[in-house]
């Protein structure tokens, strides 16, 4: 007997609620992820926020240095949003100080310098940026301060200014000084060293004010395991390996007791020591001399994310740097999410094929007190139980991640189509069964 319009009604409605129960179905699969451990917090916390480093575990492990498949884990299998917190560097307020240029001279061939007017009542300062034309030069500088422009009072006079080009290009032409209230500064340029005195072409000053201090650190070291150098032509090259793949880098320092140098560095990164990206580089220096007591052994750049970091250094034609050892840091990562007192947390990941969750939360967070929040560690490294290999999937079609509100719009789409024809179904009415001996 062919079933009526009822039954199959009733059919297409079974079908539409299995798929919107599918559609509906959440990402996470304890199935899916190779790792879970537990967060370990201070006994007897009550609700709260909780901040979790991560260690170089999760950075190996995970997904990518997005960690796209970080996910916090309540009770069983209940997903928990969270947000992914990298400290920033606190800004310095800035006040930037009207001044007039009164003249800009030289001393013969020893020095050039300018005085500024900042005007008969004059502002805090503890900044001035000198503007020069000139490249490829490294001066002392001396920093005077008066009311009168008869007698100078100095300010800092261990200062200087420097710019190099070529491969690696810096230029720096700021000097800081400890708050002065003066109505005229002195900035006298000392030539540099076999050359005549720089042009000026003006400066700028400005009074800095210190940012209030982070709740976390900017910067933690990462433990270098192994180094190795080679001596190249003009230049030795630094390999070091961080023991953990996608982690974060963004400053390296040498230390040697090596003296009166000026070294040009460059920076890689590489998860396998095949594929090197360029992250940054800097300039290296020491000088101890009578005129000039200054060093620069940190190269800072933007941050980079692997295993390896490849430093170079340029020698030119002299001999290689005794170097004794090489720092390395970069900024840290916390998971921070909602405690539920007295519930279990777990912060779970490896599965390459997770998509970035988005939570709310990440907005909440911005708006939270952060030096309230408690401070969690990661217990022991446990491979999942539950974790089955085929459950992470194929990797989803890029286009398909980029977008996904296309398929839920067709997925819609079906469904509304199959309630339409089950509706249908239902108002037609049923054929009259033909009667008996007819």
């Amino acid at each position: 007997m062919r079933p009526t319009n009822h039954r199959r009604a009733g059919l297409w409605l079974v079908a539409v609620l299995v798929l919107a129960a599918g559609s509906a179905r959440g990402e996470f699969d304890p199935e899916a992820w190779r790792f879970v451990r537990a967060v370990e917090v201070p006994e007897g916390t009550a609700a709260g926020h909780v901040r979790l480093p991560l260690d170089p575990h999760v950075w190996d492990r995970a997904a990518g240095p997005d960690l796209r498949d970080l996910r916090v884990v309540r009770g069983e299998a209940d997903e928990v949003g969270y947000a992914l917190y990298a400290p920033e560097e606190p800004q310095p307020g800035r006040e930037k100080r009207a001044a007039r240029v009164l003249n800009v001279a030289k001393r013969g061939g020893e020095a050039s310098q300018l005085v500024l007017d900042l005007g008969p009542e004059p502002a805090v300062t503890n900044r001035v940026r000198i503007e020069t034309p000139a490249d490829n030069f490294r001066c002392a500088v001396t920093v005077e301060g008066s009311d009168d422009r008869e007698a100078w009072k100095t300010v800092r006079d261990d200062a200087a200014v420097f710019a190099f080009t070529g491969e690696v290009t810096k230029r720096f032409t700021e000097v800081s000084f400890r708050d002065a209230r003066f109505r005229y500064l002195r900035v006298v340029v000392a030539a540099p060293a076999g050359g005549e005195p720089i042009d000026l072409a003006g400066a700028t000053v400005w009074q800095e004010v210190e940012p209030a201090p982070l709740q976390v650190p900017l910067l933690v070291e990462r433990p270098v395991e192994a180094r190795t150098e080679v001596a190249l032509e003009r230049r030795t090259r630094y390999t070091l390996d961080l023991g953990a793949r996608h982690l974060p880098v963004a400053r390296v320092t040498f230390e040697t007791a090596d003296e009166n140098f000026q070294r040009p560095v460059q920076v890689e990164v590489s998860d396998d020591k095949k594929a090197w990206r360029p992250a940054g580089g800097g300039v290296l220096f020491r000088y101890r001399t009578e005129r000039y007591c200054r060093e620069q052994m940190t190269a800072t750049f933007d941050e980079a994310f692997g295993r390896y970091v490849r430093v170079t250094v340029r020698n030119g034609d002299d001999p290689p740097l005794a170097v004794s050892a090489i720092v390395v840091h970069g900024r840290p990562r916390y998971v921070c999410f909602p405690l539920e007192a007295g519930r279990r947390h777990r912060l779970a990941y490896g599965n390459l094929d997770a998509r970035a969750a988005q939570y709310e939360y990440a907005g909440v967070f911005r708006h939270i007190d952060r030096s309230a929040a408690v401070e969690g560690r990661l217990g022991r490294v446990e491979m999942n139980p539950r974790f089955i290999a085929t459950r992470e999937g194929r990797p989803v079609h890029p286009w398909i991640v980029r977008n996904q509100w296309v398929l839920y719009v067709v997925l819609g789409l079906a469904a509304a189509g199959l309630v339409l024809v089950a509706v249908r179904a239902l108002r037609r009415p049923a054929p009259e069964e033909p009667a008996a001996g007819g």
